[in-house]
């Protein structure tokens, strides 16, 4: 499904319901699964009417098989710019059709693997049982830990330092690109207000993938980045090669310039 600077286009999804129901597929249908806030790979955030769009499509669709609304909330948390926009829980008038899934291993710390979901009453037991099938079990001293964590009251403290972190590095990666990569034609870059990761795009003359030439040149150099090929289904929107994903989340500010600028050579030397 096509999306844009707000996130899922609405008319792209119907018309990929359409398109389903031509074929006899719909019935295949089980959920629209949707990352709303800084979306991994382009930090993306989706509006308050998109949200509410999503789920009336997902409802008047649902007449032969129920289509639920998975909305991966992960990086909700990291916002660092703005305002927070309600959850898709908010428009689900029903109450029945959203399924809102967290996980402190974005927000809190990466080593606690523990999520949570807040999940329309019927499907309580059912996915509770199948999880357990599947994973047997979460870690249950990581599971204490984020109890202990919420009921001391420090976890808004933690959360603040680790926005402030992140929000400098992101601040880093913003102005190297400003100073390294606006200089070259061709190349541009979202500026996402959280998350984890900025979206580039080169010139379509350059593929940023493993079998192009600024892959090596930069890993050569020191630096590596996502390729955006990846980031792309098998099938539908075509896939756009001259892309990359670049995180911020673990370098520090001056390794973050310096790997903007030597990526920058890189971009040069291929041009």
């Amino acid at each position: 499904v096509a999306v844009d600077d707000d996130g899922i286009i609405p008319e792209s999804l119907e018309e990929h319901f359409e398109h389903l129901r031509r074929v006899g597929e719909l019935d295949r249908i089980a959920a629209i699964y949707v990352v709303p806030y800084f979306d991994n790979p382009r930090g993306a955030t989706m509006s308050l009417e998109r949200r509410a769009r999503v789920v009336e499509i997902a409802n008047r669709w649902s007449s032969r098989r129920k289509i639920h609304v998975i909305s991966d909330d992960a990086y909700r948390e990291l916002r660092y710019a703005g305002e927070d926009i309600p959850s898709m829980k908010a428009v689900d008038e029903t109450g029945d059709t959203v399924i809102v899934t967290g996980t402190f291993s974005k927000s809190y710390a990466p080593g606690v693997r523990v999520g949570w979901g807040v999940l329309p009453r019927g499907l309580v037991e059912p996915i509770c049982n199948q999880k357990g099938n599947v994973d047997f079990g979460s870690p249950h001293l990581n599971q204490h830990l984020m109890r202990r964590v919420l009921e001391m009251g420090v976890y808004r403290a933690h959360i603040e330092q680790v926005r402030a972190s992140y929000r400098r590095k992101l601040e880093a990666m913003l102005a190297a690109a400003d100073e390294f990569l606006s200089p070259l034609a061709g190349v541009d870059w979202r500026r996402p207000n959280g998350g984890l990761y900025v979206w580039a795009e080169l010139p379509e003359s350059i593929d940023t993938g493993p079998a192009g030439r600024l892959f090596d040149v930069a890993i050569q150099r020191g630096m590596f980045y996502v390729p955006g090929q990846y980031a792309f289904p098998a099938e539908g929107e075509p896939v756009r090669r001259n892309t990359m994903r670049l995180s911020f989340g673990v370098q520090t500010p001056d390794n973050i310039r310096e790997g903007i600028r030597l990526l920058a050579e890189a971009i040069r030397d291929v041009m």
